[in-house]
């Protein structure tokens, strides 16, 4: 009986929930046509990559952070100021590295749009 209780503690206790996903983080989202937040603000991202992997649609990406304005409230505009456009099949890489320094934090929220509506987004999201 004691060897059974001791079997059964000992299974409980090598059984654990699942992990939380460890970076880096990958985000499969979907967006429209009206400029959404499509990443929060993180103190501690090094890197982000967005890739659109849709057939047509194009996608663009702008930060959006206390830095970024005074005030006036921020939107993503395909070929807009500020924004990056991703063409279909493409991405782009964002790094806070620096060539004669340490890696920066990019804590700053994204927003993003697309020219179609349900255009899929891929993030990743490095720390």
């Amino acid at each position: 009986m004691l060897k059974s209780l001791a079997a059964v503690l000992l299974a409980v206790g090598l059984s654990s929930a699942a992990f939380a996903q460890v970076a880096p983080y990958t985000y499969s989202i979907s967006i429209g046509t009206s400029s959404t937040q499509i990443l929060a603000a993180n103190p501690s991202r090094k890197k982000v990559i967005f890739h659109n992997p849709n057939d047509t649609a194009k996608i663009a990406v702008c930060p959006s952070g206390p830095s970024r304005s005074n005030g006036a409230a921020i939107t993503a505009v395909i070929n807009g100021a500020g924004c990056i456009t991703i063409l279909p099949y493409d991405r782009v890489e964002i790094s806070g590295g620096s060539p004669s320094g340490p890696q920066q934090s990019m804590p700053s929220a994204w927003l993003g749009v697309a020219s179609g509506g349900g255009s899929a987004l891929t993030i990743i999201e490095f720390e």
